[in-house]
């Protein structure tokens, strides 16, 4: 048996899966299986994989009909034989001593998680790094599951909690309760998580950054925003307030963390909606964020966020006084700006 089982899910990678495959086999921690599903590709990517398979038989190829990212991923835990799981993304980097430095963490310290920091690289539009991030949470060592879920939203402010590539799991507790990615549009990652905190006793923090994620300046994730956008982030943050209420965390930090995070997500909203290439007259735009801004969910959370930084608050300002005329101008200045600076 493996002690790591990597899972990568791929779809028309051909331009990142060599470097994704040699950076995972020149890992110094060499137990593991490397479990890439394809979902669907129209490329050469399979191709390209089951040359290294051919050669390497911890690489295993698993293809699936085209279905998203959380059903690929479901696929890889299904085939996985490891007693840990770690899921990489194909277009990121890892440091060579990433396996070795988590394995031996969660071994050594007898527990049922870790979690380190990553790096952000944010990259422009020919793949050139423009600025590094390191993103380095506080050592801890959560021995209890109510010590885990009483520190659940400092992860999320550490900006560790919900991401999956800087974690190593336990695949026995994964399987037991039959942990899997739901069909989220978005937070699917966020929900994995907080599912799998409730069934652990012990956490381990590591101030280390072996991960490093790849952040495309000219692909912000609103461009996969669709007009239903609002059920999407509503859905997201019901399954969450209500995952709190249930461990009797829905305190006040828990409450303005989480409205806040739902305010930002709506902020991202608009960005898609005052998108060129989605051809929305300005009569539809203010339509669209009128209907956003008088929604009584959002109005709700809009009262418990604290937003931070110039702009967003500015953002704030006009909703809360439903200038939707003055919002589209900010939306529109800010996107021009960061079309220059790119």
């Amino acid at each position: 048996m493996p002690q790591i089982s990597i899972i990568v899910p791929i779809y028309n990678g051909a331009k990142y899966i060599n470097k994704c495959i040699e950076m995972i086999i020149k890992q110094t921690h060499e137990n593991f299986e490397l479990l890439i599903v394809d979902d669907g590709s129209t490329d050469n990517t399979c191709e390209m994989i089951n040359e290294y398979a051919k050669n390497d038989k911890r690489i295993k190829l698993i293809s699936k009909e085209n279905g998203g990212t959380w059903a690929a991923r479901n696929k890889g835990i299904d085939y996985s034989s490891g007693k840990y799981i770690i899921f990489f993304d194909c277009d990121d980097w890892y440091d060579n001593n990433l396996l070795e430095k988590m394995y031996a963490c969660i071994e050594e310290n007898k527990v049922d998680l870790v979690i380190s920091g990553q790096t952000n690289v944010f990259v422009d539009k020919n793949g050139e790094t423009r600025k590094r991030v390191k993103v380095v949470p506080e050592r801890h060592l959560y021995k209890t599951k109510n010590d885990i879920l009483d520190n659940y939203i400092l992860l999320r402010k550490e900006e560790v909690g919900d991401i999956l590539w800087n974690k190593i799991y336990k695949a026995d507790i994964i399987k037991k309760y039959n942990l899997k990615f739901e069909h989220y549009k978005r937070g699917e990652d966020t929900i994995f998580n907080a599912n799998y905190y409730e069934h652990i006793d012990k956490c381990m923090v590591i101030g280390e950054s072996f991960y490093n994620y790849r952040i495309e300046n000219t692909n912000p994730v609103w461009l996969k925003y669709s007009e239903n956008y609002l059920n999407v982030v509503l859905k997201e943050n019901i399954t969450i307030v209500d995952k709190l209420e249930q461990w009797g965390k829905y305190n006040k930090n828990a409450i303005e963390y989480q409205s806040t995070h739902f305010i930002y997500r709506i902020i991202e909203y608009f960005f898609w909606v005052s998108y060129s290439e989605n051809r929305l007259d300005f009569k539809n735009r203010c339509e669209k964020v009128s209907n956003i801004i008088n929604d009584k969910d959002v109005k709700e959370n809009l009262g418990n966020s604290n937003v931070i930084g110039k702009f967003p608050k500015l953002i704030i300002k006009f909703m809360k006084s439903k200038n939707v005329v003055l919002i589209l101008l900010l939306i529109k200045a800010k996107s021009l700006h960061n079309v220059i600076r790119n």
